[in-house]
């Protein structure tokens, strides 16, 4: 069998979607099934990629369109290749909209809601709706509930995972790997301090400010916390420098920082070395393997309760700044505890077993 997947952006991009891939990559290799990967010519040379023409200059005239042209170069230029597969995983619904001649063969993978759902701009129009329309028409593996209860499904947070949850609709959360990521020694620059650890992409979807605010009123409570914000900060804006200036607001200059870039063969130790994990998101967040990665290394996780944090056994608050330094308190008083269920939860679920498992399952299905 022979599997196309298609992806904008899977290399050398370092994230969630590249280490899904990876992960998905093994698992067919492994049932002895083949895999190219159909992505915006980036000028990777690997066996499993297929570059797609790419119009460098166009992105910074237009946000968001370079992904549409992808599309329409992928279907203009290279469809009668992809049609020569067995199978096609669209990452995205917004690229299966141009294999509706082989939906029965096409399925369509949701990462979580991709698109803003309050001020949109046309792009989030663009993809929401491409989301609705493929919905009903195509198989769907979803990574989260909220997925489907954004369409008007009943899905209900936690339950089935990696179950057919609706006719051709499967619910397969992110997984971890429960050996890599696993209670060890922490990071050297850790060492001493006691360190809530936020884990994630320094954007306002993320919820870094609310990470501070949660903070400061932690700090009132416990003075001996430290915040550390794990994110890649080679690019500064807007947004990095209000960050700057509410960590200056607030007071909390020598308490809340940012640590310098981290590689990935190092997180597991960020990870063991903090006290708690914050995934303070405000919207657009599947299963978070963040999360996951840092309850499965033995660490206390606190997360808000949008999108799809709500199918993890994260301690959960509403997105603000009170509810969350709460629930940050709470769980500090009761960590180790907490973290051991936490992890137990983490390993018998959400494991790379069970995922692969539903995969080729999923695959199995839609092949015949």
């Amino acid at each position: 069998m022979k599997i196309a997947q298609i992806s904008h952006c899977y290399k050398p991009v370092v994230g969630g979607q590249e280490v899904y891939i990876e992960a998905l990559q093994g698992v067919l290799s492994k049932a002895g099934i083949s895999s190219k990967i159909f992505q915006s010519d980036k000028g990777v040379k690997d066996d499993d990629v297929f570059n797609v023409l790419r119009l460098k200059g166009l992105p910074r005239l237009i946000h968001g369109v370079e992904q549409h042209c992808f599309d329409f170069f992928l279907r203009k230029f290279h469809q009668k290749k992809i049609d020569e597969y067995d199978l096609t995983i669209a990452h995205y619904a917004l690229h299966a909209r141009g294999q509706r001649h082989r939906k029965d063969r096409t399925i369509v993978l949701s990462h979580g809601v991709e698109w803003h759902t309050e001020n949109q701009t046309w792009d989030d129009r663009r993809r929401e709706a491409a989301a609705r329309e493929c919905l009903e028409d195509f198989p769907h593996v979803v990574n989260d509930t909220h997925y489907l209860r954004h369409f008007g499904l009943d899905a209900v947070p936690g339950e089935r995972c990696f179950e057919e949850v609706f006719p051709n609709k499967w619910f397969i959360p992110n997984c971890v790997d429960p050996i890599r990521f696993s209670p060890g020694k922490g990071h050297p620059s850790l060492v001493g301090k006691k360190v809530i650890l936020v884990p994630r992409q320094l954007t306002p979807d993320r919820g870094i400010h609310l990470a501070i605010q949660a903070f400061r009123h932690v700090l009132d409570a416990d003075p001996d916390v430290h915040l550390c914000l794990l994110g890649n900060r080679k690019k500064e804006n807007p947004y990095l420098r209000s960050l700057d200036e509410l960590i200056k607001d607030l007071g909390l200059k020598d308490r809340a920082y940012f640590a310098p870039g981290v590689s990935n063969q190092e997180i597991p130790e960020w990870y063991n070395g903090s006290e708690l994990t914050l995934i303070p998101t405000l919207r657009r967040e599947g299963t978070s393997l963040s999360a996951l990665e840092s309850m499965s290394c033995g660490v206390a996780t606190v997360s808000t309760n949008v999108a799809g944090l709500a199918d993890l056994p994260t301690v959960q608050a509403n997105p603000n700044g009170e509810d969350l330094a709460a629930a940050i308190l709470d769980t500090l008083k009761n960590r180790a505890e907490i973290a051991s269920g936490q992890r137990a939860k983490v390993n018998s679920v959400f494991n790379l077993e069970n995922w692969s498992s539903a995969w080729l399952n999923v695959v199995s299905s839609i092949a015949g």
